[in-house]
């Protein structure tokens, strides 16, 4: 599980991350692309945390 959980959330880490840098540099859209990759960056490290330490939100 959390194999599972770490590659799944690499993988949208790094779709959302390149679609960030697209944001960034194609639109000059500056202020979006930033906030995309840093809730990308969120989205990264929450999952694995929550799933690494069995916090179980549900309660």
């Amino acid at each position: 599980m959390k194999i599972l959980v770490a590659i799944l959330s690499l993988f949208v880490f790094l779709k959302t991350l390149y679609y960030g840098i697209y944001e960034f540099k194609q639109n000059n859209n500056r202020i979006s692309g930033v906030s995309i990759i840093v809730i990308a960056t969120i989205c990264l490290i929450v999952p694995n945390i929550l799933v690494n330490l069995r916090i179980d939100l549900s309660k």
